[in-house]
């Protein structure tokens, strides 16, 4: 991409961002996000640069983000509890409350906070941005997150919103102040899905020790009870890794020589174990077993075969986060309802409709 706004809108069909504005016009994400809010301090050039490639690309600001600009400065600080920075999902999530601040001309700070549940509130070691009085305007709660440091949030009185799939609590807590994916939706089409291919004797693999997978386990079980077919399952983790779980998994199914033409993996890194114990094992994917994962991660389009998955926009959960934690900067006693971001299937290689005259037999 050349310099100057020489580019031409994504060809993705995806939303023109401002990250795509200031790579058109050789220029920061902060030159741009002040040409948008009108503010002062840029050069002619550059400003001219920016506006071209504005006007090039299509772009248009978020109307929302440009209002929040105009009322105040807020610093959001996005806290990632118990996860690996590197994880795609919340990598993802992350990249989207950026973008969203960037445009509001807001400022992000991350920090990773690991912590066990058995810790009590009182003994919390709380991340230096909640330490320090008065840092940070408002909290987005990411990562895997438990009641006792959400507790100790709202004891000292830090504004937050919480991203909600990967809170696990023993209680149920109110649709509000939250994100959450629509995993259940996604999870009953996929099977669903499945089943109109005519594949009968389908597995699910997910450790529902935890609640995103126990929340897609149940929605198979939905799908599979409707048709009055038998809802086969490996629900107990064999490996703390996702990929290792997925192929010791899959390996587990076949060794025990139960029917199985279809495996639903409670998530893309299980799916990619389950597909590498196939190839291991030489079973064609998807001749002999359909498979499908859950978030369409970057890597799933690029396997041999593209691995059929979920499609969840992650990107536009870190946005809507960010958005209410804005919001709730703005005005801390307000309670806003939760946001649920849809899922749908994106229908890749790995599935095939099963063939009328096979037998549903193991694939030992």
């Amino acid at each position: 991409m050349q310099k100057g706004g020489s580019s031409s809108q994504p060809m993705d069909g995806r939303r023109v961002t401002m990250t795509d504005v200031a790579r058109s016009a050789g220029v920061s994400l902060g030159t741009v996000s002040r040409v948008v809010n009108q503010r002062p301090g840029v050069d002619q050039q550059l400003k001219e640069r920016v506006v071209h490639s504005i006007a090039e690309l299509g772009y248009r600001p978020n109307a929302r983000a440009r209002t929040f600009a105009q009322k105040s400065s807020v610093l959001i600080s996005f806290i990632l509890s118990n996860r690996d920075f590197l994880h795609a999902v919340h990598s993802r999530i992350l990249e989207g409350v950026e973008e969203f601040c960037e445009e509001a001309g807001y400022m992000v700070v991350f920090s990773r906070f690991n912590y066990s549940v058995d810790t009590p509130v009182a003994d919390l070691l709380l991340p230096r941005v909640l330490r320090a009085h008065g840092v940070a305007d408002s909290l987005i709660l990411a990562g895997t997150n438990f009641d006792n440091f959400v507790e100790a949030v709202e004891k000292i009185g830090a504004p937050y919103v919480l991203f909600a799939n990967n809170f696990i609590s023993k209680h149920q807590r109110p649709p509000v102040d939250q994100v959450r994916l629509d995993d259940f939706a996604g999870a009953y089409e996929a099977t669903r899905y499945l089943i109109q291919l005519g594949h009968r004797d389908i597995w699910y693999i997910g450790d529902i020790a935890l609640p995103w997978y126990r929340v897609r386990h149940d929605a198979f079980v939905r799908a599979m009870d409707e048709r009055g077919l038998t809802p086969r399952a490996q629900t107990m983790a064999l490996s703390d890794n996702t990929f290792a779980n997925g192929f010791a998994s899959a390996q587990w199914i076949l060794d025990q020589g139960s029917p199985v033409s279809a495996i639903f993996a409670g998530s893309d890194d299980i799916a990619f174990g389950v597909l590498d114990l196939a190839w291991r094992r030489g079973v064609n994917v998807p001749r002999d077993l359909s498979v499908i994962g859950v978030g369409d991660v970057p890597e799933s389009s690029f396997k041999i075969p593209p691995l059929t998955s979920v499609g969840i926009d992650f990107i536009e959960t870190g946005r809507e986060l960010a958005r209410l934690a804005i919001l709730k900067a703005k005005s801390p006693e307000e309670r806003y309802p939760e946001v649920v971001i849809p899922a749908s299937l994106v229908k890749r290689g790995t599935t095939q409709p099963r063939a009328a005259d096979a037998a549903a037999t193991a694939l030992a």
